[in-house]
């Protein structure tokens, strides 16, 4: 817990890159990074893609780094197409911490110790992560994404992981993407929404 956590510090960038989709966002490499970038490598050796994550839990008051997570992509050895190096960081630590907001950790929810009465976690990515990953990044609240290569690199088509697909059905209406979609109204289709309005379940 002794590392105080450095802010990032912005780049600039050469005028050759001006309207680049990553001119205004390039910061300094950090050792979070570097070690989100050795366990993707470390997922590659161990027979998985080439992905890895690190998620940092950092205490508001101090700016210390309390703990850190890492892991990498698990898809072909745990048979699941969702085990994404984000989505298996991010589930190791709401675990562990026994939270879902991974942007305001309580002291007084968290399973683990903290210093000031709030924490927040920061992820680092070994490359730009893809849309499921970046829904389940903002589902998890994570104010802060730093990633390396970019899917555009990640795509290239001797690395072959792309994510055009899913940008482009994103985009379309749902008659017009690359599976069949269809939507089936049936009566108790509301029945869940007014039990969750009358349930004083905890809001997420």
């Amino acid at each position: 817990m002794e590392e105080i956590h450095a802010p990032l510090t912005t780049l600039k960038v050469p005028p050759s890159h001006t309207g680049h989709m990553y001119t205004d966002i390039l910061v300094e490499p950090s050792r979070w990074i570097t070690e989100a970038c050795d366990e993707a490598r470390v997922s590659v050796d161990a027979g998985g893609g080439p992905f890895g994550a690190i998620l940092i839990q950092v205490d508001d008051e101090t700016n210390q780094v309390l703990r850190y997570w890492r892991d990498h992509n698990h898809v072909t050895e745990y048979k699941d197409p969702t085990a994404h190096a984000e989505v298996s960081v991010i589930r190791s630590a709401c675990h562990q911490l026994n939270v879902y907001d991974l942007g305001a950790i309580s002291r007084t929810e968290s399973r683990l110790p903290q210093v000031g009465e709030t924490s927040h976690c920061e992820i680092y990515s070994s490359c730009e992560p893809c849309p499921m990953c970046y829904a389940a990044i903002r589902w998890a609240r994570i104010p802060v994404l730093v990633f390396s290569a970019t899917r555009h690199e990640a795509s290239s088509p001797d690395v072959g992981f792309s994510d055009n697909e899913v940008y482009e059905d994103l985009g379309k209406s749902y008659r017009d993407r690359g599976i069949n979609v269809y939507q089936a109204v049936c009566p108790g289709s509301l029945e869940a929404f007014e039990a969750w309005k009358r349930s004083g379940n905890p809001r997420y």
